[in-house]
């Protein structure tokens, strides 16, 4: 045999036989999540109540292992929500309301720190990813005595992070109940504040800024290991 085909011969066999044990120790788990979504700050002054798919995988070096690394994605709905621009900014007759719904995709990796033994399983994790913005925001009403009417939504990728905490609990062999609380930023988000609005005869003057959209989500759901 010629001596490249015998130290490739060996190679693959030394590789077979160190990749044996390392996969063997890796668990994967995999969660399924329903996901609430409570907008705070800018965003949460004209977005609504949001629910959310979740999907995450978690892998780590060993069932023992108290650190492992998560990657998220879920696909969340804001339910439509109505907000009255405030009748100071705008004159005594007029009248404008803000309507606004949100498709956002959502996507994160990052590590996780957690309790591995015990009824109750209880863990940190923190996230860098993005979210993805498809908003619907309809301006309209009775400006100077005539009916108005704009659209000023928004649709992009924006760079965003997130930090929460969890509990878990083993229900049957292979299967554990979580549920986990997260506070979740994406960087820049452009729409539009109520507050913000004015008018002045029949003009109406707006600003859509680029702005954070925070929240907080609630997940509930089931983890399965696949050791």
């Amino acid at each position: 045999m010629r001596p490249s085909r015998k130290f490739l011969l060996m190679l693959s066999s030394a590789l077979v036989i160190g990749a044996g044990p390392v996969s063997a120790q890796i668990e994967h788990q995999a969660g399924g999540y329903l996901v609430g979504s409570f907008p705070m700050g800018d965003w949460g002054e004209i977005a609504g109540f949001g629910m959310a798919l979740d999907g995450t995988d978690i892998i780590r070096k060993g069932p023992e292992k108290p650190l492992a690394w998560r990657l998220t994605s879920g696909l969340l709905y804001n339910f439509s929500r109505t907000v009255g621009v405030p009748q100071g900014n705008i004159g005594p007759s007029d009248k404008l309301d803000l309507e606004t719904k949100n498709w956002s995709l959502l996507f994160g990796v990052g590590p996780e720190f957690g309790k591995r033994e015990g009824p109750v399983m209880p863990f940190i994790f923190g996230t860098v990813g993005f979210d993805t913005y498809w908003t619907s925001s309809t301006l309209s009403g009775t400006v100077g005595g005539l009916p108005y009417s704009a659209e000023h939504g928004d649709s992009r990728l924006s760079f965003a992070w997130a930090a929460g905490a969890g509990l878990r609990k083993r229900v049957v062999e292979g299967h554990l109940a979580e549920v986990s609380v997260e506070y979740r930023s994406g960087a820049a988000h452009k729409f539009v504040l109520p507050s913000e609005v004015t008018t002045s005869g029949t003009g109406v003057f707006v600003d859509r800024s680029s702005r954070a959209s925070d929240q907080i989500l609630l997940r509930v759901g089931t983890v399965m290991s696949s050791d």
